[in-house]
């Protein structure tokens, strides 16, 4: 149990780490999804002024900046997910470690922590890689302007990069699930124990965070700073059982 208990606590503090690339990947994805609005609109605007078509250039470097704005999206979302699973496996195996309670709910958790961490991880990176593209007015009558201005109307010809919404909507309910399975644990954990306040106020913050993540992108930066505080606060319970194993273990 207390190598399980040490796991937590190295995952916990890599926990808070990932929450720092968690506030990281939401400044980056407002960014992306306020520049992607801003592209669509350009990009339709012709078909009530038309003239704005003898003028490709901003909408096509728009087009390129939304386009480098995903390309960092994708790769932030990789280590922001791998950085989720890892913290969120050895987190469940320090809430088993902990002991007392219901044993199948221990169980449950680093199990399920696991499973659904991948499957997040998963369903956040193909939503932001596999999102494909949104056809405007500009690309769709495009290739009939390839002969005025061919580097331009070939950019734009291809529409406006965007994410599949539904996917990371779909992985951060599934990753918000996993949070609240952790903070359902802990609670149940809270009468085991001389830190039982500790453990209800992490179990609470866990919930609160996970419940801030299912609520979808547009409270992505206040469920990561939840997230911050549950860790640290998961942290603090798994760390004090720690010290508490290891002077039992060393007065034996």
């Amino acid at each position: 149990m207390g190598k399980a208990v040490t796991l937590g606590v190295l995952g916990s503090v890599l926990g808070v780490e990932t929450t720092l690339v968690g506030i990281a990947w939401s400044i980056l994805y407002y960014d992306f999804a306020g520049m992607y609005d801003l592209t669509v609109l350009t990009q339709n605007l012709p078909v009530i002024f038309p003239g704005i078509l003898d003028h490709p250039c901003v909408p096509a470097s728009l087009n390129v900046h939304v386009g480098n704005l995903l390309a960092g999206l994708v790769w932030l979302t990789s280590i922001l997910s791998a950085a989720l699973v890892l913290s969120l496996t050895l987190t469940g195996l320090g809430l088993y470690g902990l002991g007392g309670g219901k044993r199948g709910l221990r169980v449950v958790s680093p199990i399920f922590g696991a499973a659904a961490s991948l499957l997040a991880a998963g369903l956040l990176v193909f939503g932001v890689a596999a999102g494909g593209s949104t056809p405007t007015f500009t690309s769709l009558i495009a290739p009939t302007l390839l002969t005025e201005h061919p580097i331009q109307y070939t950019i734009l010809m291809g529409g406006v990069p965007s994410v599949n919404t539904l996917q990371l909507w779909l992985g951060l309910i599934t990753l918000g699930v996993a949070i609240i399975t952790h903070g359902t644990t802990l609670i149940s954990l809270r009468g085991d124990g001389t830190n039982s306040n500790l453990r209800l106020a992490a179990g609470a913050l866990s919930i609160a965070s996970g419940i801030t993540l299912i609520a979808g992108p547009a409270t992505l930066w206040l469920a990561f700073i939840a997230l911050s505080l549950t860790f640290t606060a998961t942290n603090l319970t798994l760390f004090q059982s720690r010290k508490k194993h290891n002077r039992k273990t060393t007065s034996i």
